[in-house]
């Protein structure tokens, strides 16, 4: 049986729907908590346009209720933006949160602060073994960091 694009039509052997999309449990999972309406959408859109499946939780009471929950899927990465937090204050709520979830201490979490300093902006800091800061400035930037993290 020939295989077939996206759109039901004969492919050629080079463009399948595998290829185009491959399969979902190929594809990294990421926890985003995000707290800001607006800036989880922008997040979300550009993490899937990257092809990350993803955890969508609205603040930290979700993310424990999803994590909690027995239809819980297993996060590759957890990445954590809270309104109003510190840099620390959200290493150590992502840092309860993955203790929650029963992650160990190797899956990654990244914290993006919401106000940053123009003299960091850009960068990321890896703040202890897999726990890391993300001064966000464009997506491009978060998405070099979750590919060195998930290799």
């Amino acid at each position: 049986m020939p295989s077939t694009d996206l759109h039901g039509n004969e492919a050629n052997g080079t463009w399948t729907d595998e290829i185009i999309n491959p399969p979902l449990r190929s594809r990294p999972t990421i926890l985003v908590v995000e707290e800001d309406n607006n800036a989880r959408h922008a997040l979300t859109k550009n993490l899937r346009q990257f092809g990350y499946r993803l955890l969508v939780a609205a603040d930290v009471e979700d993310a424990l209720e999803w994590v909690s929950s027995s239809a819980y899927i297993h996060a590759d990465v957890l990445l954590i933006d809270l309104i109003g937090k510190l840099p620390e204050e959200a290493l150590s709520v992502g840092q309860y949160l993955r203790a929650q979830a029963k992650y160990d201490a190797r899956t990654p979490l990244v914290v993006m602060p919401e106000k940053v300093a123009k003299e960091v902006e850009g960068t990321d800091k890896n703040v202890s073994a897999n726990d890391w800061i993300c001064y966000y400035e464009d997506s491009d930037q978060l998405q070099r960091l979750l590919v060195r993290l998930l290799q």
